[in-house]
């Protein structure tokens, strides 16, 4: 392992500087070598630049979920939950995942609505949890 010291760089001539490296480059030699030659201003500059939002192409889920949401009774379908008034992209499970079935991805009985909670444990739990929460 290199331990810094101060000595003279071999890329800027500079006298007095922390060597960085085995190859004797000061830090601010470094700095600017792993920067393209940008001052340590610039460089926090260049990264605290708004990044432009990048726009998605459109799936078709947004227009079938609001079908969806018009036409069932707002209630979850595994613990009969009241959803409320407003559809949230979280109430719409699909039965059959996206990934394995991305033909079925906009059929509309393979969506079904569920509250969050079982919509979690339906993805991400055990079925049979799934299932205990159900309501008859």
């Amino acid at each position: 392992m290199f331990r810094p010291t101060k000595g003279t760089c071999n890329q800027c001539n500079k006298d007095n500087k922390i060597i960085a490296n085995k190859r004797g480059v000061c830090v601010d030699c470094v700095y600017r070598n792993n920067h393209e030659g940008m001052s340590p201003l610039e460089v926090r500059k260049k990264k605290h630049r708004t990044k432009k939002p990048t726009s998605r192409k459109p799936t078709g889920e947004r227009e079938l979920f609001i079908e969806i949401w018009k036409e069932r009774p707002h209630y979850c379908n595994n613990c009969c939950k009241w959803l409320g008034n407003e559809p949230k992209a979280h109430f719409f499970s699909h039965i059959k995942s996206k990934g394995a079935y991305p033909e079925l991805r906009l059929v509309k009985a393979n969506i079904e609505l569920l509250c969050q909670e079982c919509h979690y444990v339906w993805d991400f739990g055990s079925k049979e949890e799934f299932y205990k929460r159900k309501q008859k």
